[in-house]
């Protein structure tokens, strides 16, 4: 397993913290599937651009 490190984790803590912020205010809470996908986001496993078509990927049509 291969570790992304172009931001720090503890910026892509606070990133995930604000996203999951704004959901909130619109009363969205992310799933378990999602949480999934934003601690390995968290912890460098996933990029960004992965957890977004992850998500589009399970939640839409779009491939």
């Amino acid at each position: 397993m291969q570790l992304r490190k172009a931001t720090t984790k503890n910026e892509r803590e606070k990133r995930v913290l604000f996203a999951t912020g704004m959901a909130a205010i619109d009363g969205g809470k992310p799933t378990d599937y999602t949480k999934k996908l934003l601690r390995d986001y968290e912890n460098g496993v996933l990029t960004s651009s992965e957890v977004k078509k992850a998500i589009l990927a399970k939640y839409t049509n779009i491939k």
